[in-house]
């Protein structure tokens, strides 16, 4: 029995193209250079975000030495002058030296350094905090 359909069968076979290994090396070569455009944006990105998270952490260490200062009682300010041996603030190790500018009986200017010494690499930072004596609440004590 005739097939019928064996010449429309050998018709399509014989029309239908495929693709060159010439076309498929070109796409490939195409999306090679592609994700290497992505892979070195992603590490730009990458070192991006870490620079703003030691900056994120020294802003937040600066914040912490600002209001120690502002907690400490006027008589302890003197000693707290010198440095630390470590501290945290998140993931960023620090020293932190205080030391006093500049001092009246009623005023007190005090320096803060902040210097990263752990893994997180960051440039020093100075805060400086003014502290006043606070009058005494009682109007018959003489200050």
């Amino acid at each position: 029995m005739p097939d019928r359909y064996a010449s429309k069968r050998s018709l399509r076979l014989g029309n239908a193209k495929g693709v060159s290994l010439i076309e498929v090396m070109l796409a490939l070569s195409i999306l090679s250079v592609a994700l290497l455009a992505m892979d070195a944006l992603m590490f730009q990105v990458a070192r991006y975000n870490r620079r703003s998270a030691v900056a994120s952490y020294r802003s937040a260490a600066m914040e912490s030495a600002a209001s120690w200062v502002h907690g400490l009682p006027w008589d302890s300010i003197p000693s707290a002058v010198g440095c630390t041996d470590s501290l945290n603030t998140g993931a960023l190790q620090y020293t932190r030296c205080v030391e006093i500018v500049s001092s009246t009986p009623r005023y007190r200017l005090t320096r803060v350094i902040i210097t990263p010494t752990g893994a997180l690499q960051a440039r020093a930072d100075t805060v400086s905090v003014e502290r006043t004596k606070t009058r005494s609440p009682s109007p018959f004590s003489i200050n």
